[in-house]
């Protein structure tokens, strides 16, 4: 059972599943130290108890990203060349084309711009020289 959980976790990718294989190997331990069936059941069931609820314990507490955090372009800065009427443009931007627009209230001036949100698919820029 421990080697098909610890395939399962492969295919899947859960660290739960690995955590109640270390439980059953646990068990598989007990039987080789000799102890009864139901003694080695046991020792599988507090194992794979003890390893999930520290594993959740520890990721619980764990900090949770902001989506500032994972937002990489925040602070970055693009050259827009000019300004379309509805006040979008589009920039290239680490090898792709990317639509623009300017912070809400700022004028659309063409030059260099520091990204500061993205919003769906467009960067939202504000102006800087």
């Amino acid at each position: 059972m421990t080697f098909v959980l610890v395939a399962l976790e492969l295919v899947t990718g859960t660290i739960y599943a690995l955590l109640v294989a270390i439980g059953f190997a646990v068990g598989a331990l007990a039987a080789h130290l000799g102890a009864s069936m139901p003694m080695q059941i046991v020792c599988a069931a507090v194992a794979c108890v003890a390893f999930v609820g520290a594993w959740y314990l520890r990721s619980s507490r764990r900090p949770k990203a902001s989506l500032s955090d994972m937002q990489i372009d925040v602070g970055e800065h693009v050259t827009v060349a000019t300004w379309s009427e509805d006040r979008t443009s589009e920039v290239r931007y680490r090898g792709a084309t990317w639509q623009v627009k300017p912070v809400a209230g700022a004028a659309a001036l063409p030059g260099l711009h520091r990204i500061v949100d993205v919003q769906g698919n467009f960067l939202v820029l504000e102006f800087i020289g």
